[in-house]
């Protein structure tokens, strides 16, 4: 499902003259509002389980560096990605699943589209591409970092192999969506998990070389 369908039904909120306002003094000028309603799609998912914790910390930071991209341009720090690493990490050490770090940044962007709508603000094209930039490097970001935990924590190369394919598939579920690009961040996520694996397998499909008995001396 897009995160970007035609909204559900909600609460009615009119703003006045809202269609004269740029995406991101949109987004500053309703965070409220739009916490509200992403506290509202976690309460209403079921699969995977909802908890508010997903948004207590990651989404009005979310918001305030998408805000401040859309003001200013791509960030030279890549501030989404570090904040959506940190975000990956923490919810990690919670419990969470790699399949809630990505459901929560998704319904930030459905709650912005939504709001949007209802309020009847446009989103132009730029500022659209750059809601579908930030999140697909927010999306990347955590998911690398929440491999990488689950890297510490499992053993074996029958884990490591489970833990890239569940990224590969957490982040070509992402792909499918049709709203971040193959070649983007979260692409790179995918094709970076497949070479790992197959690095993985061949090393595992070569042949163990014999040891050498040791205190036997060479033949000539």
């Amino acid at each position: 499902m897009s995160y970007f369908e035609q909204p559900t039904t909600s609460p009615k909120f009119t703003i006045a003259n809202m269609v004269n306002l740029a995406l991101h003094q949109f987004i500053d000028q309703n965070s409220e509002e739009l916490l509200r309603r992403c506290r509202v799609k976690v309460g209403q998912r079921r699969s995977p389980p909802s908890s508010e914790a997903e948004i207590d910390g990651g989404v009005p930071l979310f918001l305030a560096q998408l805000s401040k991209e859309l003001r200013q341009g791509p960030s030279k720090n890549h501030e989404i990605s570090k904040g959506a690493t940190k975000q990956g990490h923490d919810l990690f050490l919670r419990g969470f699943t790699i399949s809630q770090v990505v459901h929560g940044y998704g319904d930030v962007c459905q709650s912005i589209t939504d709001l949007a709508v209802d309020t009847g603000a446009p989103i132009s094209t730029d500022d659209f591409r750059t809601l579908n930039r930030c999140l697909d490097d927010a999306i990347a970001g955590a998911v690398t970092e929440f491999s990488r935990g689950g890297e510490i924590v499992r053993d074996g190369e029958s884990n490591e192999l489970r833990r890239l394919l569940e990224t590969a598939m957490t982040a070509f579920e992402v792909l499918q969506t049709g709203n971040v690009g193959v070649g983007g961040s979260t692409g790179t996520v995918v094709l970076r998990s497949l070479r790992a694996m197959e690095a993985l397998m061949t090393r595992e499909a070569a042949p163990a070389e014999p040891a050498e008995t040791k205190g036997t001396p060479h033949k000539p």
